[in-house]
């Protein structure tokens, strides 16, 4: 047997139905079966970006985040406003407060068991150590965001062992 095909027997050779390529209206469906959904993912992903800007508040939005209108800050000093349902369900819950001029947090809400909120002295002194959510202002809204967690400071003692 030689290399060259023409040197094949006839058994070896391939039938005419198997040289027919996939038809070319499948391919293009296909291609266009992918281009719609790469549309549609590129769709929802420009959304959760412009969800923010697109809600009007008070809003939760794609993301785990909440807009709330920038007057919905308590004065400084003022009593921690506490925003739970229908806005966010009670895992997410949280308190929003001003501690002082420009300084907004938002205290997860279970973060407070035990402490009374409307005492903000106490409130005060604990409030680096308590976990709470990601705040961000931008012209007239407020962004809180819920799905991630900022934990408060703890202590954790240093590896007394050596290698």
């Amino acid at each position: 047997m030689g290399t060259r095909y023409e040197d094949q027997p006839v058994e070896h050779w391939a039938g005419p139905g198997s040289l027919d390529p996939t038809p070319v209206w499948k391919q293009y469906a296909l291609v266009a079966l992918f281009v719609f959904v790469l549309l549609v993912l590129v769709s929802v992903v420009a959304y959760g970006a412009l969800a923010v800007e697109l809600a009007t508040p008070p809003a939760n939005v794609l993301g785990g985040r909440v807009v709330l209108a920038t007057t919905d800050v308590p004065a400084v000093g003022a009593r921690p406003v506490r925003y739970g349902a229908p806005l966010v369900d009670a895992a997410h819950a949280f308190y929003l407060w001003q501690p002082e001029k420009g300084n907004i947090v938002a205290i997860k809400a279970n973060a407070l068991d035990g402490v009374d909120a409307a005492s903000v002295a106490r409130l005060n002194a604990r409030i680096e150590g308590v976990d709470r959510y990601l705040v961000s202002v931008e012209g007239p809204k407020m962004v809180i965001n819920t799905s991630r967690v900022i934990n408060g400071v703890q202590i954790v003692p240093a590896p007394t062992g050596t290698r």
